[in-house]
């Protein structure tokens, strides 16, 4: 009878292990407002996630900057960031992970640029000098990238006067002479050309690099670390929410209407891959401008 009730106690146990492993992994997941996290909208929408054992939850995150805060309390698993905002969060020893890309800007589509107000002449880097530039943050993607535009063509970025802004409000303060030009990205390109405010006046983000990861899905280390099938099964959702995508199906601008609240004119390179070379460039940049203090290793920030 002894022995009976050992059987009994292990198959209970391994029935609650079984369940256990069964029941999908409660997975929150922040995403800033852009069209570049179309992939975990629709892997949502369209079940990719429910169908890859994940139960998750997707909710906007307005300031990106609050990414790694809330994934560091665990208020968030699985959170977007732009690279080199991923990489501030590890100069300043937060223990992170890039487990995913989420879209490249291509200097054949590209969809950031310099808008400029439209009495204003912008025909090379140095007619930035002494200038009201608007960018969305200091040390941020299009600051470090129009920084090196400028530094790469022999003008001076120090002579820019820069100015954070929120990106929605970019047009009005174009319009009304707050700002001379500044980095727009889509919507908000199209938006400062359509209204008359202004016009594109540089490409200067594709001039920098042609093909360049600008955002990507992070985790702490310590979560990847416990739990990898979750984070393969991110990766397979999003997989097959790209291969959605590339169908063309009539319901994305739907899809990403409710996500973001409108439609962009023009969607970026989507893409679910990140390599150590990804981040590389941003590092190489970064030493230039001086953005980074310690050392960071690419090869380690990256999931495989």
């Amino acid at each position: 009878m002894h022995n009976l009730s050992k059987i009994a106690a292990a198959a209970a146990a391994l029935l609650a292990s079984s369940y256990a492993a069964a029941q999908p992994a409660k997975v929150t997941i922040g995403y800033a407002t852009a069209s570049d996290f179309m992939a975990v909208f629709v892997a949502k929408e369209k079940g990719f996630f429910a169908k890859n054992n994940i139960d998750a939850e997707v909710t906007r995150i307005p300031i990106v900057t609050n990414v790694p805060p809330a994934l560091m309390s665990g208020s968030l698993q699985v959170g977007a960031a732009t690279l080199p905002g991923f990489l501030q969060s590890l100069d300043g020893g937060l223990d992170m992970m890039l487990v995913g890309g989420a879209a490249r800007h291509l200097r054949a589509l590209p969809t950031i640029s310099l808008v400029a107000r439209k009495d204003v002449k912008i025909e090379k880097p140095s007619d930035l000098e002494g200038k009201k530039i608007g960018v969305s943050g200091l040390n941020n993607i299009m600051d470090m990238f129009l920084r090196k535009w400028m530094r790469d063509a022999g003008a001076d970025d120090k002579k820019m006067i820069l100015i954070e802004v929120q990106i929605p409000q970019i047009p009005d303060m174009i319009r009304n002479g707050t700002l001379d030009a500044a980095s727009a990205v889509e919507p908000i390109r199209s938006a400062v050309v359509g209204s008359g405010a202004g016009y594109i006046a540089a490409e200067y983000f594709g001039e920098v690099n042609p093909d360049a990861l600008v955002s990507g899905w992070i985790a702490t280390g310590d979560y990847v670390r416990k739990n990898p099938d979750v984070i393969k099964g991110f990766r397979a959702a999003a997989d097959e929410a790209l291969a959605y995508i590339n169908t063309g199906a009539p319901d994305l601008k739907d899809i990403e209407k409710k996500y973001l609240g409108f439609n962009s004119p023009r969607w970026p390179k989507f893409s679910n891959a990140a390599a150590a070379a990804d981040l590389q460039v941003f590092l190489d940049i970064g030493k230039q401008l001086g953005t980074y203090k310690t050392a960071i290793d690419p090869a380690k920030a990256v999931w495989k």
